[in-house]
């Protein structure tokens, strides 16, 4: 699967989760402690955010920003469909996947960027769903390709600057998306 159809299924899936929580959800504790659902869903939507403007030469979110988890008041459904829609037609942007960007590691091309976007929206759509009680596995076809891009981003340096979690050991059962989830930090229980 080519690195943006994978973006565009995962940036989908992220909106599909976002817009499947309800208001009595946004309060609840997620595997990302002490972020609540809320600050979880606003803190990916912002990553996906700061990545397209990397690869733009746009400051569509501040990367501070993003990290720190400020949330989006209101209803979170409307604001995820237009981020997600923008986000995929920036990627979109001639050359944009060729060219070389500035980012947190320096400068990279494109190629290389677009796998933070994919794991950003994977890993926390995965994040969401688990903490609601909504465990998702990504599809079969999905698996060698997030396979690549999670040994891709999930390295020694992106934990030490603090992108990533720093991966676990799954259970003797976890599926496919739990033993990557758990390459990316998260337990599969």
């Amino acid at each position: 699967m080519d690195d943006l159809t994978l973006l565009t299924r995962t940036v989908n899936q992220l909106d599909r989760v976002i817009g499947g929580l309800d208001a009595q959800e946004m309060d609840r504790d997620t595997n990302c402690p002490p972020w609540t659902v809320r600050r979880l869903a606003s803190h990916v939507l912002k990553n996906q955010l700061f990545w397209a403007g990397c690869v733009t030469g746009q400051e569509l979110m501040p990367q501070a920003e993003a990290m720190a988890a400020v949330a989006y008041t209101g209803d979170l459904r409307p604001i995820s469909a237009e981020v997600c829609a923008e986000v995929l037609r920036l990627w979109q942007t001639d050359d944009v996947l060729t060219d070389t960007h500035l980012t947190p590691f320096g400068e990279l091309p494109g190629s290389v960027v677009v796998n933070f976007a994919v794991i950003d929206a994977a890993a926390h759509a995965w994040d969401l769903s688990t903490s609601v009680g909504r465990p998702l596995d990504f599809p079969p076809d999905w698996i060698p390709s997030m396979t690549g891009v999670v040994e891709l981003t999930c390295t020694e340096h992106a934990v030490e600057i603090g992108l990533v979690k720093p991966p676990v050991q799954p259970s003797a059962d976890a599926t496919d998306t739990q033993r990557l989830m758990a390459a990316a930090g998260r337990p599969s229980e």
